[in-house]
């Protein structure tokens, strides 16, 4: 497989909002030939070993776009049951430099395929990274060799809302 099929297909994966039922047109995500390397070999060293890897990610929203512009792949020491090091990522993978992290599911599930969406250890993992950052993230999980499934909260229509902060009540 060639790089730029595998990016040009990770960019056509499924893009989703959390709109609660809201009419909003989906923003694109594209990968930039960096973060597609990245990936390839993200997929390729996780499907090696048989379990999940996890990276962080860089992003920015363009016009109707949100584009993975890098990633940075964590080792997959300190892991939960499935592998994936989430306080690693959760301390490495914040703002300014990362929007959020991607991870692969390569364990078998329905059908004897992966998963094609995040489940909900992690949502969980989701959650508990607006918590540490109270910043917008974005998120995605690759499925296969050339399939991920990316979500970006604060995005509606590929624009960029104001950030959502939470106040912790600590001041």
């Amino acid at each position: 497989m060639r790089l730029r099929e595998l990016a040009a297909t990770l960019a056509l994966g499924t893009a989703v909002l959390a709109s609660g039922g809201a009419k909003f047109r989906e923003p694109t995500f594209r990968f930039s030939r960096e973060a597609g390397r990245g990936l390839q070999s993200l997929w390729a060293e996780s499907v090696a070993a048989q379990e999940e890897r996890v990276a962080c990610l860089s992003a920015r929203v363009r016009s109707d776009t949100v584009l993975v512009e890098r990633i940075l792949t964590l080792e997959p020491e300190e892991a939960d049951s499935m592998s994936v090091a989430s306080d690693a990522s959760i301390e490495r993978c914040g703002p300014p430099a990362w929007a959020g992290t991607v991870h692969t599911h390569v364990a078998p599930y329905a059908n004897g395929l992966p998963s094609r969406r995040f489940s909900a250890q992690d949502r969980g993992v989701m959650r508990r990274w607006y918590a540490r950052w109270r910043a917008d993230g974005v998120f995605c999980v690759v499925y296969s060799a050339r399939n991920a499934h990316c979500e970006a909260d604060g995005v509606v229509g590929g624009v960029r809302s104001a950030p959502v902060l939470v106040e912790d009540g600590s001041s």
